[in-house]
């Protein structure tokens, strides 16, 4: 119906002819080379002038893959798979109180949403998008009550003032890793932050 607009010209290729190398003054070399050269298509069987073979295999050069994506991606996959955290408290380079667990980031982000539910703590909400859980927590103390722990604090007769922390799993090169901060640029408090990772540590390996 619409002639040879819409012809298919899967095969055209097998009819083209090639064309001649340019030709060069003898006395200039080539600019440009094959790099990738396509080999010769394998015949397996004689065919007749100007027919088309039933099945072909387009001919291209070897393939060169990523060989360090390729890694980090199967790493990832065995991370995900795997149900060990390893969940072990430790100090980042500058110092901070973190959480190092050794798997992917959506298998950690699930376990560790698990973890907070038997904890104590209020998680009043949670963004994956930006791998952060809010938790309710008493706000930060004189110098003078610091003698108490958190718990102590917790159960104290006074009631405590609540703040919103921010307790953040961040990407690392093999796992990921929790740290707690008191807004988006402020670290909270390392006495606060190891009784909060120790706990949910505590409840990442029952």
């Amino acid at each position: 119906m619409f002639g040879d607009t819409f012809r298919d010209r899967t095969n055209d290729y097998l009819k083209a002819e090639e064309a001649p190398s340019t030709q060069l003054p003898t006395d200039m070399a080539p600019l440009v080379e094959d790099r990738f050269a396509i080999p010769d298509a394998p015949q397996s069987e004689t065919l007749a002038s100007g027919e088309e073979p039933k099945k072909f295999k387009v001919p291209k050069p070897d393939p060169m893959p990523d060989e360090a994506a390729m890694d980090d991606e199967s790493a990832t996959l065995s991370q995900y798979r795997d149900d060990s955290l390893n969940p072990r408290l430790e100090r980042d380079g500058a110092g901070s109180q973190i959480l190092r667990l050794d798997s992917g980031f959506a298998n950690a982000w699930s376990k560790v949403a698990d973890a907070l539910t038997e904890t104590s703590f209020k998680l009043s909400d949670l963004n994956r998008s930006v791998g952060t859980y809010y938790l309710e927590l008493p706000a930060p103390v004189a110098e003078d009550a610091e003698k108490k722990s958190w718990w102590g604090r917790l159960w104290s007769s006074d009631e405590p003032e609540f703040v919103t922390y921010q307790l953040k799993m961040n990407r690392a090169r093999l796992g990921v890793y929790l740290s707690l901060l008191l807004d988006t640029e402020t670290l909270a408090d390392d006495a606060l932050t190891k009784e909060v990772l120790t706990e949910i540590k505590t409840q990442l390996t029952k």
